[in-house]
């Protein structure tokens, strides 16, 4: 963040895609200061390939206490979806009761977690806990910021890697099998998944906001207008003049120049044309104090906030309360979109991926449909709504 004066305004420049890069750089742990635990890789795996995460999933998560309007779509895409473990399978219902020992989480919470991880930064990583026979009797969830994924590829060229857990500078090597990954596939890696890359950016320019709140109110630095560069970076360039040299040219003053060239009145407006490398880059202009004291941070951050929601597609009323009605829509309509769209697919991956799991270990012919979460939306039905819909599916 820079800011600048053009004329008599004070100028701030955000760029949050660069922001980005810094703030949530990958983190790669230091192997040369742990120590291996259990099996090893073999010999034959000394080449092996480590697939880091695109973003750091720590600092990803960390989002959750900085923003509350984030935390508050994850948790209620955490609630909606998991309200629930029940089953039709008389063998699967028999073992989750016999997981939920003491000292481990119950079946919900745990992937209720799951879901919240997945919806924080992307990926979700369940270990299954062993028995000293090998048996599977219970889940345990991993921090994604734990993980280094190995890769590996099965004969048939499908990628099935292995998992490698760090933890208090002590390295376990988790097979694929003992592995579940939830993950929110991204062009940017093909075995991470990624979340909230447009939230990151969101709450960073709302983080540059605050600061600049306290530094107002501190020793009345008054912003009146807010630059966003989406998609790249403002840099200084090169440029030879007439003489053929090569001279540095400040990226701030071609913008600077190109608004004091543009002349406007009353009655009319100027267009001005800001050339940049690439082409999905974009200059946002945003006038902050033209009409009240705060009236243009209030609107940037109403823009920012429903960004995230947007992003997460989780109604605003679900989350601030708002009142029914005011969105064009009402609680039930709301409700039940959210449930169709977003929380019914969650449920769905979420059981046709225990299926295939519990399958492999018992072969009990486990089906997706065996699995009940809840329903979000029988919660908004009255009493006689609840028993027509109850005939009805008959």
């Amino acid at each position: 963040m820079r800011v600048l004066t053009l004329g008599n305004n004070a100028l701030a420049i955000s760029n949050a895609p660069e922001l980005l890069e810094k703030s949530y750089k990958t983190e790669k742990p230091d192997f040369k200061k742990t120590q291996w635990r259990g099996r090893r890789l073999s010999k034959a795996d000394k080449k092996v390939k480590f697939v880091y995460a695109p973003y750091s999933m720590s600092k990803l998560l960390k989002m959750l206490e900085i923003d509350e309007y984030h935390s508050g779509c994850v948790e209620a895409i955490k609630e909606s979806t998991i309200m629930q473990v029940e089953t039709s399978n008389a063998k699967l219902n028999a073992w989750i009761a016999a997981a939920e020992f003491p000292g481990n989480e119950d079946f919900g919470s745990i992937l209720g977690e799951a879901v919240k991880h997945r919806a924080g930064c992307g990926n979700a990583f369940l270990l299954k806990m062993r028995d000293s026979g090998g048996n599977w009797v219970g889940l345990e969830r991993i921090l994604p910021s734990e993980i280094v994924i190995v890769e590996k590829y099965d004969e048939f060229g499908f990628m099935r890697p292995d998992y490698i857990q760090t933890k208090n500078n002590v390295r376990t090597l988790h097979d694929n099998r003992d592995i579940i990954h939830f993950r929110r596939p991204t062009h940017k890696s093909n075995a991470w998944g990624l979340a909230c890359e447009p939230i990151a950016l969101n709450i960073e320019i709302l983080g540059e906001i605050k600061k600049f709140d306290f530094n107002n109110f501190k020793s009345g630095l008054l912003i009146d207008y807010f630059i966003i560069v989406e998609g790249g970076s403002l840099r200084d360039g090169t440029v030879v003049d007439d003489e053929g040299n090569v001279v540095v040219t400040d990226a701030f003053e071609t913008i600077q120049k190109a608004f004091m060239d543009a002349q406007g009145n009353s009655k009319s407006h100027s267009s001005i044309l800001i050339e940049v490398e690439k082409e999905n880059v974009k200059i946002r202009l945003e006038p902050l104090r033209q009409h009240d004291k705060d009236g243009g941070f209030i609107k940037l951050k109403k823009d920012l906030r429903e960004g995230i929601f947007a992003y997460h597609r989780v109604p605003a009323r679900l989350v601030s309360q708002l009142v029914a009605g005011q969105l064009g829509g009402d609680n039930n309509s709301d409700m039940t979109l959210f449930y169709v769209f977003v929380v019914s697919p969650l449920q769905n991956r979420i059981a046709s991926a225990l299926a295939k799991e519990f399958n492999r270990e018992f072969s009990w012919g486990i089906q997706a449909e065996e699995f009940d979460f809840g329903d979000l939306t029988q919660f908004f039905l009255t009493a006689d709504e609840k028993i027509f819909s109850t005939n009805r599916n008959k």
